[in-house]
């Protein structure tokens, strides 16, 4: 087995990023967004990243994508001007379900926050997290994310839900 490589990814690799989003989704969300939408987000999801890769713009916006022996295992995406009352938005952090607790989400985490530090000095990283997503909030609380009060959120399916909102105030210092 090769090493993980971690590297920028962009519009090219939308397809890639679309397939992971969804396989991610569909097990850490399998209780959280309904049946139906999951059955068929991998359609929405391929269009979503198809659009966000048809505006991307490099300089305001990072992607890693996390691959071994040419399998794609992960990807993390930051968003610059996203929500910039919170700093820069962690819009997205998945790993292949089946190599998840082998510290390719920490690398990502570390290499987004990275980049928020050289990209955007003093500006804190964020991200949002449902509730409901145990494995995800735990680790966020581990890699050192302060999370706000719990607050209502309408997902992509039209179900609410409760979520937090993490922040990291110095993500340069992720997992230092």
């Amino acid at each position: 087995m090769g090493m993980l490589s971690i590297s920028s990814a962009g519009p090219a690799h939308a397809g890639t990023v679309a397939a992971l989003h969804t396989a991610s989704w569909r097990t850490a969300y399998r209780d959280i967004l309904s049946e139906a939408y999951l059955a068929n987000a991998h359609v929405e999801r391929a269009q979503y990243w198809q659009a966000r890769m048809a505006a991307w713009n490099p300089a305001r916006s990072f992607l890693a994508l996390a691959e071994q022996d040419g399998d794609a295992l992960g990807f993390a995406c930051v968003m610059a001007d996203a929500e910039p009352e919170h700093g820069a938005l962690l819009d997205n952090l998945h790993v292949r379900p089946d190599v998840k607790r082998g510290g390719i989400g920490r690398q990502l985490l570390v290499r987004a926050g990275a980049w928020v530090a050289a990209t955007l000095p003093g500006t804190a990283m964020h991200l949002t997290v449902y509730c409901a997503n145990e494995n995800a909030v735990g680790f966020y609380r581990r890699m050192g994310g302060v999370a706000s009060a719990p607050h209502a959120y309408r997902a992509i399916d039209g179900t609410e839900h409760q979520v937090l909102r993490f922040v990291w105030k110095a993500p340069g210092a992720i997992g230092a």
